[in-house]
């Protein structure tokens, strides 16, 4: 008889296939080792998976300490989230509405550059909101990539940003708040001279304050 050459692969087959296979043979389990996966040195079957269950074990523990973690400061910014909704209801002009944008971007959302800009005229002239010229050609390419409800995140090219917040100090990170239902008006940009606004930053409380603002003001800019 030919001698069959016995493939590891065949044997994982066979046992994925067979699952009971070692509940028939328990004494086998007695007599595996396997090289621990640190030291190298051979261990039982059961040391493994001790060792493995304790991996998976510490490896959940991080994912669950992560996922407090966001879920305390998710928790955190609605409640600033919450204070700014509330001290904007509770304006009673226009200005005290920018007034009011400014403040509590800065004192409670600690933003280090704000600005808010419109291309449209506005029915009144407000401190605080810059109307852009459209003759400004970063201008108009920066109103073309915005879009209503899509706040966004990243770097701005310094002629953006100097346009922007009128300063020569260059920013690591800017946020763009779209104003406006469907179509955009303005925008309020908030820049940061860390990577605070990193692209992937999350942005949903992000919109529902460019909502709120865009419902304060957008009777402004409104054919009415």
């Amino acid at each position: 008889m030919t001698k069959q050459v016995l493939h590891a692969e065949e044997v994982v087959n066979y046992l994925d296939q067979n699952r009971m296979f070692f509940h028939a043979c328990p004494n086998l389990l007695d007599e595996l080792s396997i090289p621990h996966p640190k030291t190298g040195k051979a261990v039982s079957l059961l040391e493994r998976q001790v060792h493995q269950l304790r991996e998976q074990r510490d490896a959940l523990k991080v994912e669950v300490d992560t996922l407090m973690n966001i879920a305390g400061e998710n928790g955190q910014l609605f409640l600033k989230v919450q204070a700014f909704t509330k001290a904007l209801m509770a304006t009673q002009t226009e200005q005290e509405a920018v007034d009011c944008i400014y403040a509590q971007m800065s004192e409670r959302f600690q933003v280090e550059h704000i600005a808010m800009v419109s291309w449209d005229m506005p029915k009144s002239c407000l401190n605080g909101l810059t109307q852009l010229g459209m003759s400004q050609t970063w201008a108009e390419t920066l109103k073309g990539s915005l879009e209503a409800g899509k706040p966004a995140c990243g770097f701005l090219e310094n002629e953006w940003q100097k346009g922007l917040f009128h300063t020569k100090s260059s920013m690591k990170s800017v946020c763009l708040l779209p104003l406006g239902d469907k179509n955009v008006w303005g925008v309020l940009a908030l820049g940061s001279q860390t990577e605070r606004f990193d692209p992937n930053l999350g942005t949903y409380f992000l919109t529902i304050m460019a909502e709120l603002v865009s419902a304060k003001l957008n009777h402004l800019f409104s054919n009415d």
